[in-house]
């Protein structure tokens, strides 16, 4: 059986994961715009509050520009610092009532209108953020920044196509523009878009190297373009970097898996599951990757982890089918396939895994009429039929198991054991100069094919 892998299963990274940086200094030290002069006393507190900022002491600069708003209540960049700084420790709803009373004051202040849109935006208010957005582009049209926060809110409202062109003029902008490069590579990538994706994350990655969502955007861009190995070295990159990071193993796990690296891709998949066992996917991919090693025990193990994590999953079923019919445990191998095909009841791996399984343990009425559900589903595989005819052999029911090895020979004329196994039949049904002349073309395409004598193979 074959399992595929699933692009984007359970790690995608956060398109918009650190995405505004603010675009002028996060706290200015003068004043673009005000109603009256700034006193002396009210620039002294702002400029107090901007260094504890700088020492990420929110509650004291909350407290100081708090305090120069009330020796001047107008003062525009000390209501816009307190904004900002209310932001910063999540009370969105107050920072934007600051914003508001800025904005009474200097309405078409692009920053004013740009630190609005952001504080909306972690309110998840996609609407009203995008409004705010285009306020500032109003005021300001060549306002890189404010386009990519445009891209996020309309991209978080569903309109991938129109996120998709605010991030473009974003970059148009300023094509230094690190954080438009990260979101316009990873919208591409997540529409299917990855080559080019993997043109404008590698600049951003160039641009912030030490940006781990850049790097985690980029190497799955370079994974779901097909470049396996330039992926698995931005995911070693990352790992080094942030070597807790549970997601980032997981995904060299995938790399690995498909460049069919096996060890590696079971060692990093152990390290994601010892950073988070809670992990139904990482646990399912370690056993898929240890049957593929050989290491049927431990990947037993692994699928019945992921089984408890997630007791109906088709594929952790299949593959414990699949390992215990390895270990010739043929009860287990067929339990496990009907739970697999209660979740998809025509599945034809499954259903030709249990037909194996009950035809290896001479459950031979019930694998032909297992069998016979596969036919159809896969009519062009020799093997289904080859095994439907061995079915029949073993119920005594010649003329049946006859015509699917004539099936089977159709459809792959060197099948060796088909002839051999026609023969068997025909001698069955007393057809002595057919069953010779299969078993000679059996001897021909494999020279140890050389008696009549016994059962079917």
């Amino acid at each position: 059986m074959s399992f595929r892998i699933w692009k984007k299963f359970w790690l995608i990274p956060s398109i918009l994961a650190g995405l505004f940086y603010s675009p002028f200094p996060l706290l200015c030290e003068t004043q673009e715009s005000h109603s009256s002069p700034v006193s002396a006393e009210a620039e002294s507190l702002n400029r107090r509050g901007v260094e504890y900022v700088n020492k990420k002491e929110y509650d004291e600069a909350i407290k100081l520009f708090r305090e120069a708003l009330q020796v001047q209540p107008d003062y525009v960049l000390a209501l816009d610092n307190l904004g900002k700084t209310l932001d910063r420790v999540e009370k969105d709803d107050e920072a934007i009532a600051e914003f508001d009373k800025a904005l009474k004051i200097a309405s078409e202040n692009a920053v004013l209108h740009y630190d609005k849109g952001l504080a909306l935006y972690h309110e998840k208010k996609f609407e009203e953020s995008a409004s705010a957005y285009r306020e500032a582009l109003k005021s300001h049209p060549e306002f890189s920044e404010a386009q990519n926060g445009l891209g996020a809110s309309l991209l978080s409202l569903g309109k991938k196509e129109e996120a998709v062109e605010a991030f473009r003029k974003a970059v148009d902008l300023n094509p230094k523009n690190a954080d438009a490069l990260n979101n316009l590579g990873a919208t591409l990538s997540a529409q299917n878009q990855a080559a080019e994706a993997v043109l404008y994350l590698r600049k951003a990655d160039k641009l912030q190297p030490d940006r781990p969502d850049i790097l985690e955007n980029y190497a799955e861009a370079l994974e779901a373009s097909g470049r396996i190995n330039e992926a698995i070295a931005a995911y070693h990159k990352l790992v080094s970097k942030q070597p807790g990071h549970a997601d980032a193993w997981a995904h060299l796990g995938h790399a690995y898996y498909s460049s069919k690296r096996y060890p590696q891709a079971v060692q990093a998949y152990q390290k994601s599951l010892a950073l988070n066992s809670d992990q139904p996917d990482v646990a399912l991919y370690l056993g898929l990757a240890q049957k593929e090693e050989g290491k049927i025990a431990e990947a037993i193990a692994s699928f019945k982890k992921c089984l408890a994590l997630r007791p109906d999953d088709f594929h952790a079923l299949s593959g414990l089918g699949n390992a215990y019919y390895v270990q010739k445990d043929y009860p287990r191998a067929s339990e496990n396939f009907e739970g697999a095909l209660k979740q998809k009841p025509d599945d034809p791996d499954a259903l030709a895994g249990l037909g194996g399984s009950l035809l290896a343990a001479n459950k031979y009425e019930e694998a032909a009429a297992v069998y016979k559900k596969v036919v159809p589903l896969r009519p062009e595989d020799p093997y289904v039929r080859y095994n439907l005819g061995t079915s029949f052999f073993n119920t005594g029911n010649y003329k049946e198991a006859a015509a699917n090895y004539r099936e089977a020979i159709r459809l792959k004329p060197d099948l060796a054991h088909a002839h051999y196994n026609l023969g068997m039949t025909l001698l069955r049904l007393n057809d002595t100069a057919g069953a010779e002349t299969e078993f000679a073309e059996a001897h021909r395409i494999d020279p140890s094919l050389k008696s009549p004598a016994g059962n079917a193979k």
